[in-house]
């Protein structure tokens, strides 16, 4: 039987066993820090305001999201490492190993064990303030509004994903600043064109301020129907599959 050379069960699992092992002194100094921090937030929150303890969910989420794009942006570091990249890049795994390998890592892996830390700072909460398990706190980190930012995460980590491959050097900050470059262009984009769009609909003043109302009824079809309905596939659909890839050619790159 001929040998697999692109997407190998064992490989992929060795190849994240190996990653994990060869780093897990420093991620869990920074998984324990910054729980460290949550926890005593939580204990002085429950101490003094232990009504609001089931709202500490966004700050929970927001050093998920943050700690989460750092450490995604990181998951190459040993690429760009001119001591540790030829080892790196001589690993027995394909390109695609490599990509789900830290895909897995920071996409699927983090989120669960981040969830699965905001329950255990909750319970300690409870535990150390009340010394009675009060279940609605627990609620908050498992709600609905709780997984659909989890989704969220899956989806934009992706973006960092790639800025770890492409980027040598501060691949967090670098990312950070392509994303508001990017954004700004955008928006400069969506102006002009709204502009060349809707001026004809407007009174010759010095801006656009029209409604729905304004507009004929297939453009306002287009633009309160199918552009949302658009975007939203857009975005939950395709934007990590196109990441994914753009980051499969950039470690590609690299390896040749």
């Amino acid at each position: 039987m001929e040998t697999n050379n692109i997407l190998n069960i064992r490989r992929l699992y060795l190849f994240v066993r190996r990653q994990v092992l060869s780093n897990a002194g420093s991620w869990l100094i920074a998984f324990g820090g910054i729980a460290g921090v949550l926890l005593v937030i939580s204990l002085l929150v429950a101490h003094f305001q232990p009504q609001n303890l089931s709202g500490m969910t966004g700050l929970y989420f927001s050093a998920l999201f943050v700690g989460g794009y750092i450490f995604t942006a990181g998951i190459f570091n040993e690429l760009h490492n001119p001591q540790k990249s030829y080892q790196f890049l001589t690993l027995p795994v394909s390109t695609t190993e490599r990509l789900l390998g830290g895909w897995l890592l920071t996409g699927i892996i983090f989120p669960i064990l981040g969830l699965l830390g905001m329950a255990l700072i909750v319970l300690l909460a409870n535990l150390v303030m009340n010394f009675t398990l009060d279940v609605a706190p627990f609620q908050s980190v498992f709600s609905s509004q709780s997984f659909t930012a989890l989704k969220v995460y899956f989806v934009t980590q992706s973006i960092f994903l790639l800025g770890a491959a492409y980027f040598r050097k501060n691949n967090f900050l670098k990312t950070i600043l392509a994303l508001f470059v990017i954004s700004v262009v955008v928006q400069i984009i969506v102006v002009a064109t709204a502009w060349a769009l809707f001026s004809p609909f407007t009174d010759g003043g010095d801006g656009i301020n029209i409604g729905p109302e304004d507009l004929p009824p297939r453009m306002e079809v287009l633009f309160t129907n199918y552009i949302p309905a658009i975007a939203k596939v857009i975005f939950w659909y395709l934007t990590v599959p196109f990441f994914l890839v753009t980051t499969w050619f950039s470690l590609k790159e690299r390896q040749v």
